[in-house]
């Protein structure tokens, strides 16, 4: 019986508290620009209090008569506005103190103001990420990010850079940071779409993605509708571009017949009667008068300027119930070598739909097709080489044919004329990739949201190496055909819940949740010979057919969590905690913990420094995390077999690689302390120091011979990288009309490596260079003889002999005309010491001027192109380059030269520091003159905005290198070793103009 007296009086006390509250919502914008605040803070007086969503909104229940309400948010005055009893629905305005510690920041699975950051963090903008055309945002990242190195090392069209960020912490695993597109790791996107990049750049901002974060991540946001009617956008870019060969200045026809007089001086060495004149009766009958008049420019012939293009149109735009956004563009790049080019087609689409204030529904799609043309390494090798006096057309203008046979007189060493190669062979690709987006949020409480990110992706590629029966060289009379494709699948899932809540003058917010992912690559090739009537398709292949294929299964799932805390929007915490469990390892190693913790003080915050008139913004961070990586391949812990011989008319089995059982993750221990801060409104000075050690390398250590194997995977040795980061921008001048600003970056990174399981490890096999690794020593140490220069007397070239004592003491330097008695010796590092880069932007009235260059130094790189263009004689029928000054042959006893008699040349162009140059360089990147047509122009068209601007990129490099191009690869692999610099299609000069229309 009191159970139901009650129940009526419960309802009523129910009614009466409703009665009390009414539903209140309502929006936060800036001031300024009438733009959303994102995580504003709203508090009632009773202590309750909200936290706006990502436009602004929020939705509370209040009191139903009068009252105040105090919404805050970090970059803008805190602002107390009375509510009526009749306000349902409120707009509330907040004063911006500090812009830039307002500007949201992607980081993690979830975003903060750039206020609230305690990790090493950098932002690129549109604006600022495309002054340089490029179909590859890693070239327009270059110079724009401290401590992230970017190498150009190749200019073949549709090429990508590398990328290193604070310097190379694994031997054997990727080097290439992670990309995260709109949250999710992985996918695809065209630089047009890109809204900005976030560089993530220590482990408290980059553990949240445990061991595929172990070089960094690289986090890019495209671009969403941002104004609530229709917008479009229209960019054209058409330009050409030209070759880039650097310091390689070939000679020509004339130059190199009067360079040849060298080989015929009267030396012999030993002789006593020499008179080291050259013979020129015997350089006459050998080399005819009439070559110095025969001059073809191989370079000119095989190389030109060529067209690129790019194209881009958007259309964006909001309803109350949908945000859509639809862009696609088109890039076309031929190449300055013949026969290459690059297409690329991209379209991209994203709906977000808004079924209520809660919930809301995402869908993304990416589409990209490429196809293009490559090149064979030995064509551009040929052009460099060939000597100027052949003739690469007959009389009708067509390539002629060459071979060792031919009976006309052809003076190159290599009896191939590159342009006949060229016209009857092909290396055509293509490519097809797709990825699907789908994302769901669900608000169930005011400070409690629900998350699924997911991606579901395909790719298929094929390439095509093509050459008929009709070449020169080892595939003439039977024609050559390799065609391999891959097929490639994955998906990703995200699921996590986020809160975010505030009690007084704390603030928590953090996710937890779990991520799957996992994907399948399936491999398949052929080789073969004999192609009749020109086919290039496989079933006409006649001999040596080859067939190849494997397929490559990988998986990861990762328990994810992170924690937020901040008091009175001075001190913030953070820390997050992941686990990943990867495939790559046996069950009883497959899991790592990868934690991070961060803090940070907004000193400027604090009551002593607010409304300082000269420190607008003091902020200090420190933070240590753990990343690790699997990324080694799959199935390195497994004793392996090889199936692809026979015993006894059956498939054998035999060993190919000793079981692991031990093998676990590489991790990496970053330690990061950093300061914020501002002067005058004017000068913003960020400054970080790092140390990066990394753990249990993943290498191949060797083992006993009685093994039976040379290696075998283990977790042996660390790396350290120290540095220093510093970040300064600057306005300079800023009035009415005109504004000066600078945008200055520079670091410096040092690499030691340790506790190596051996006292030295010697790598490198191409062209026999040499790279050493040694505990205390650096990694990708050029490992050679040092070049001690001519002999004055003898005109041979000298090495050095180094002598030490029984404790490794040196007790004498020598010189040596003998090559196989040269010490080798440590001769510096491909990795650069330090680089950064420097920005200035004019701007006038509706005129603005940008130039921005990039600079590396400290790094050695080997110049093997001059083991060729540089070669005393040793290789007579080479073309070679002109001496640069400073540069001299040795003719007669007494010359201080610096090039050997080519009388005594012997073992010149061996290995040695003779061509290992300083790799230090500063790059003229960009120079781009904009202007924007009036407004009352553009008013007339019916359009928003026309801006129309002329570019220069690559402009010029200043370097001491001699060689090509310093900008060298950093990747170690089969074909390629760090640091040195061979016959590579060469980067360009690029010159376009620009159109960029909005309405």
């Amino acid at each position: 019986m009191k159970k139901i007296l009650l129940l009526p009086l419960l309802l009523l006390s129910t009614l009466f508290a409703s009665a009390q509250t009414r539903s209140l919502q309502g929006r936060v914008v800036s001031a300024t620009n009438q733009h959303a605040v994102s995580k504003a803070s709203i508090m009632i007086k009773d202590g309750k209090s909200f936290i706006t969503d990502d436009s602004g909104h929020f939705k509370i229940e209040a009191p139903s008569g009068a009252f105040s309400l105090t919404a805050s948010s970090i970059g803008f005055a805190s602002q107390e506005v009375a509510i009526n009893a009749g306000d349902n629905n409120i707009i509330i305005q907040l004063a911006e103190t500090d812009k830039s510690l307002g500007e949201v920041v992607v980081v993690g699975y979830s975003d903060k103001k750039k206020g609230e950051l305690t990790s090493a963090v950098a932002v690129v903008d549109a604006g600022k990420l495309k002054d340089v055309t490029t179909n590859d945002v890693g070239s327009m990242l270059q110079g724009k990010v401290a401590g992230l190195q970017v190498v150009n090392s190749s200019g073949l069209p549709g090429a990508s850079a590398e990328i290193r960020l604070r310097g190379i912490s694994s031997i054997n695993a990727s080097q290439s940071p992670l990309y995260v597109v709109d949250g999710i790791i992985g996918g695809n996107f065209d630089p047009n779409d890109v809204e900005s990049i976030t560089v993530l750049k220590d482990a408290s901002a980059t553990a949240m993605y445990g061991s595929q974060a172990n070089a960094g991540v690289i986090v890019v946001t495209t671009k969403k509708a941002k104004t609530d009617k229709t917008s479009f956008e229209f960019k054209a870019t058409t330009g050409f571009r030209t070759p880039d060969f650097g310091n390689l200045d070939m000679m020509n026809g004339e130059q190199l017949y009067n360079y040849q007089k060298e080989f015929y001086r009267d030396y012999i060495p030993g002789d006593s009667g020499n008179s080291y004149k050259i013979d020129l009766l015997k350089f006459y009958d050998e080399r005819p008068r009439e070559l110095q008049y025969q001059n073809n420019n191989w370079m000119a012939t095989i190389f030109s300027p060529a067209f690129m293009q790019n194209y881009y149109i958007s259309i964006s735009g909001k309803t109350q119930k949908n945000d859509y956004y639809f862009g696609a563009s088109y890039y076309n790049e031929d190449g300055t070598f013949k026969n290459t080019k690059y297409q690329r087609l991209n379209l991209r689409a994203s709906s977000t739909l808004h079924f209520s204030p809660k919930v809301s529904l995402t869908n993304t799609i990416n589409i990209s097709g490429i196809t293009g043309k490559s090149y064979d390494y030995n064509d551009i090798y040929y052009a460099y080489l060939n000597m100027p006096w052949d003739d690469p057309y007959d009389s009708t203008g067509q390539p002629v044919y060459v071979d060792g046979n031919s009976t006309f007189k052809w003076w190159s060493r290599d009896k191939i004329n590159p342009l006949h190669t060229i016209d009857h062979s092909n290396h055509p690709y293509k490519s097809f990739d797709v990825n699907y987006d789908l994302n769901f949020n669900y608000q169930i409480t005011n400070w409690l949201t629900f998350s699924s990110t997911n991606r579901i992706g395909a790719s298929y590629g094929k390439s095509t190496n093509y050459y008929s029966a009709e070449v020169a060289g080892q595939y003439n009379g039977t024609g050559y055909l390799d065609e391999s494709s891959t097929l490639n699948y994955s998906g990703i899932s995200n699921d996590l819940l986020k809160f975010s809540f505030r009690f007084g003058e704390h603030q928590l917010s953090g996710l937890a949740g779990v991520a799957f992912e996992g994907g399948k690559t399936e491999t398949l090739g052929a080789t073969g010979r004999g192609l009749p009537f020109n086919l290039s398709v496989l079933n006409v292949v006649s001999s040596n057919l080859s067939v190849s294929g494997y397929n490559d299964r990988s998986a990861l799932v990762s328990y994810i969590s992170q924690v937020n805390y901040s008091y009175k929007n001075r001190y913030f915490l953070t820390g997050s905690y992941r686990i990943d469990g990867s495939t790559a390892f046996q069950e009883s190693k497959r899991y790592g913990s990868f934690p991070a913790i961060s803090a940070g003080w907004l000193v400027s915050n604090e009551g002593f420094l607010k409304n300082n008139p000269v420190i607008d913004l003091l902020k200090i961070r420190a933070g240590f995390g753990i990343t690790g990586t699997q990324d080694i391949g799959a199935s390195r812990y497994l004793g392996l077999y090889s199936l692809t011989s026979q015993y006894n008319s059956e498939s054998a089995a035999t060993p190919s690689q000793l079981p692991s059982p031990n093998l676990t993750w590489e991790s990496k221990y970053q330690t990061n302390v950093g300061v914020d801060i501002s002067f005058f409104k004017h000068v913003s000075l960020s400054v970080d120091l790092y140390r990066n050690l990394t753990k249990n390398l993943l290498l191949q250590v060797s083992q006993p011979l009685s093994v039976g194997f040379e290696t075998r995977w283990e977790n042996s040795g660390e790396i350290e990288n120290k540095g220093l980061e510093i970040t300064l921008s600057t306005i300079n001048i800023q009035s009415k009309n005109f504004t000066w600003s600078t945008d200055f970056n520079i670091s410096f990174n040092t690499n030691t490596l340790q506790k190596l399981p051996a006292s030295f490890v010697k790598t490198g096999a191409t062209w026999s260079i040499s790279q050493i690794y040694r505990n205390g020593g650096n990694l990708y140490e050029f490992y050679m003889p040092v070049w001690k220069g001519v002999d004055p007397q003898t005109g041979a070239p000298l090495w050095e002999v180094v002598t030490k004592d029984a404790d490794g003491n040196v007790t004498a330097r020598e010189t040596t005309s003998s090559y196989a008695n040269a010490t080798y010796q440590e001769a510096g590092s491909a990795l650069p010491k330090g680089q950064g880069g420097f920005t200035n932007t004019f701007t006038y009235k509706n005129f603005s001027l940008s130039a921005n260059l990039y600079f590396l130094y400290g790094n050695k790189v080997f110049s093997n192109a001059l083991r060729f263009v540089m070669n005393d004689g040793n290789e007579p029928y080479y073309n070679q380059i002109v001496l640069p000054k400073g540069y001299s042959i040795w003719t007669k006893p007494g010359d201080i030269a610096t090039n050997p008699s080519p009388q005594n040349a012997a073992n010149s162009t061996e290995t040695s520091t003779r061509y290992l140059q300083n790799g230090s360089y500063l790059s003229i990147r960009n120079i781009t003159l904009g202007y924007n047509l009036p407004q009352s122009f553009a008013t007339r068209l019916g359009l928003q905005n026309i801006a129309v601007a002329l570019s220069a990129d690559n402009v010029y490099t200043f370097t001491k290198f001699l060689g090509q191009d310093p900008q060298t690869t950093i990747v170690s692999a089969t074909y390629t070793t760090p640091g040195v610099s061979d016959f590579k299609y060469p980067n360009n000069h690029q010159y376009l103009l620009n159109i960029n229309v909005k309405f």
